[in-house]
């Protein structure tokens, strides 16, 4: 796959107005998808603990995307635990950038390395709660200048190289300690996803808070401000997907108007299945397993693959592959655009595995 290159903006709402033509002076390359008339996306979160169960669920997405020929992979947020990016050197340049390094090699480089096998494959990022509170962001961003995978532009952007047909844009979540979900943020993300009337365009955005869960977190401060701020434009601007993490198990939601699919047990799982009552949202699958979730799309139809890792623990002695046999597709999910958001009818089976 050939590749062009465009600027890491810091100010999202600069690189949300459109992505820049490609020049060799812009320090990471993006992979060109655009011509591309099917893709297929591994979707994962809740995974830096840096542990021997972040590897072994890293190990065997890494055996499902090379079998399915994923094409890259989006991140869901507490992309490194406890607190993020941690900055204690402050007077020695090149101190300082080995402790950031180190921190990136163990939450992310190690566990992922294998990916560097896949010919132009990008890690999309987007943060969650334990990701910042050290307040490292500006590492984060810049880091994809110093990885081969790892790519964020910003704290909210739109994933560039893709299809005509598809808009992916990465929302930060925070309501609480930076309160980056705010008024503007969302302003600038409906800029993208609302101004263009293309009914023959996916749309999926991801983040780390959910709208809705059905384990922990459940409908606490955070997933109601979340709420009130994101689902009035998710609907306004007909988005189909939202894809989040933060409550640490798989889920997928039928939400009146849209798919909510929760990823968050790539390195902790956590949380009992409280379902759900109201009427406008439907669950479809529940699951506190360690895993993952594979999505493949095409301009017409979508499909969510959700695996479990079995005999995965957070921490243990060392790191053992998970079998063929402990890698298990838990639930598939098959629709079209005709078919998203319509909590009252039943989901259709995939007609074919993937």
């Amino acid at each position: 796959m050939t590749s062009r290159r465009f600027l890491p903006l810091l100010l999202s709402l600069t690189l949300a107005a459109g992505v820049t033509a490609a020049t060799e002076q812009w320090p990471f390359d993006v992979t060109d998808l655009s011509q591309r008339e099917s893709l297929t996306i591994l979707v994962f979160g809740d995974s830096g603990t840096g542990r021997e169960g972040q590897a072994r669920v890293g190990q065997a997405m890494f055996d499902v995307c090379r079998q399915r020929q994923c094409d890259f992979a989006v991140m869901l947020g507490d992309v490194m635990y406890e607190n993020g990016v941690e900055i204690d050197e402050r007077s020695d340049a090149e101190a300082s950038l080995r402790e950031i390094l180190s921190q990136f090699e163990n939450a992310f480089e190690r566990p992922y390395r294998a990916f560097a096998a896949l010919p132009g494959f990008h890690f999309w990022v987007s943060l969650g709660n334990h990701d910042y509170e050290d307040d490292g962001t500006g590492a984060m961003v810049t880091y994809s200048e110093f990885s081969d995978l790892w790519r964020m532009p910003a704290l909210h952007y739109e994933v560039g190289g893709l299809p005509d047909w598809l808009q992916l844009h990465a929302v930060h979540t925070d309501t609480d300690e930076r309160r980056d979900l705010n008024g503007m943020q969302v302003a600038s993300i409906r800029r993208r996803l609302c101004d263009e009337a293309r009914p023959d365009r996916w749309k999926i955005l991801f983040g780390h808070q959910p709208l809705y869960n059905s384990g922990h977190h459940s409908n606490d401060g955070d997933e109601r401000r979340t709420r009130a701020l994101l689902e009035p434009l998710i609907t306004e601007c007909g988005v189909h997907l939202y894809l989040a993490g933060h409550a640490h198990h798989q889920e997928h939601l039928t939400v009146r108007g849209f798919e909510q699919v929760i990823q968050g047990a790539a390195g902790k799982s956590k949380g009992n299945n409280n379902r759900r009552r109201e009427p406008h949202v439907q669950q479809r699958f529940f699951s506190k397993t360690f895993g993952f979730a594979v999505i493949d799309i095409d301009p017409q139809s979508i499909r969510l693959d959700y695996y479990d890792v079995l005999n995965t623990r957070e921490k243990a002695d060392r790191v053992v592959a998970a079998t063929p046999d402990e890698i298990v597709l838990s639930y598939s999910w098959c629709g079209g655009r005709d078919s998203i958001g319509q909590p009252d009818t039943p989901a259709a089976p995939c007609s074919i595995a993937p």
